[in-house]
């Protein structure tokens, strides 16, 4: 069966306007909900057993984009997983899962000049509209990956909500396995010594469906003691794999 192509939703995405001009949160239940319902076929979800009792935990997932299939789409099927199987949360606007994504793009180049891109200013605003935590290509703006890495070790651990990464980054695509990003390893030591577990997913396609199989929990001591927690997680979702 041919790959099925997924059409961007520009008008949701539109009404993120107003609040990525005045850095105001929106409902992210609502606007990943409202990409869910459009999506045909509907996407097949195994393993929801594994979740655990407590919604406090890194949920982990290759990064599952290609031609036709926006990382937004699997970022928003998960998100909806959390929702439906932990309920609404106390605030309205409070996320189901709030992401680490990264938030700038490629420096511009003329020859041997080169500009800080657009985007630098647009994707910040972005990820506080959607209630993530922006983090820059690594290797670039330091002291702002910084900043966003002290928000998530301050407030994760505390959070009734899980903290979602994509360990591959930009460069995870379909139906291929990356090495983690720098820095992700020392991201996940510390979280889990803070007393967060992992939740593996891996995502792939079958017969046209989007496929997220949920593994088993990864304890936060095994975590902890690995030595290398970011190739750990990924591990563990290749082992999810068909």
């Amino acid at each position: 069966m041919s790959e099925v192509s997924y059409s961007i939703p520009w008008d949701l995405i539109f009404t993120l306007g107003p609040h990525i001009v005045h850095r105001t949160p929106t409902s992210v239940d609502a606007f990943t909900r409202g990409i869910c319902d459009r999506l045909q076929p509907n996407p097949q979800i195994l393993g929801i057993e594994n979740l655990p009792p407590s919604p406090t935990f890194i949920l982990v997932a290759n990064h599952y984009q290609r031609k036709g299939l926006w990382i937004l789409f699997p970022a928003a099927i998960l998100t909806q997983v959390i929702r439906q199987h932990y309920g609404p949360l106390d605030e309205p606007l409070d996320p189901p899962v709030r992401w680490m994504v990264t938030a700038n793009w490629p420096r511009i180049k003329f020859g041997p000049l080169s500009f800080p891109s657009p985007g630098d200013i647009l994707l910040p605003r972005v990820a506080d509209a959607l209630c993530c935590y922006p983090v820059s290509f690594a290797g670039s703006n330091q002291a702002f990956t910084a900043r966003s890495l002290r928000r998530i070790l301050r407030e994760a651990p505390r959070s009734n909500r899980p903290l979602g990464i994509f360990p591959e980054g930009v460069a995870g695509s379909a139906g291929t396995f990356t090495d983690p990003i720098p820095g992700v390893d020392r991201l996940l030591n510390h979280l889990a010594k803070a007393g967060m577990p992992a939740l593996p997913v891996c995502i792939s396609e079958s017969d046209g469906h989007l496929l997220f199989r949920i593994g088993p929990l990864i304890t936060a001591p095994t975590l902890h003691q690995s030595s290398d927690a970011a190739k750990l997680v990924m591990q563990h979702i290749k082992d999810l794999r068909l």
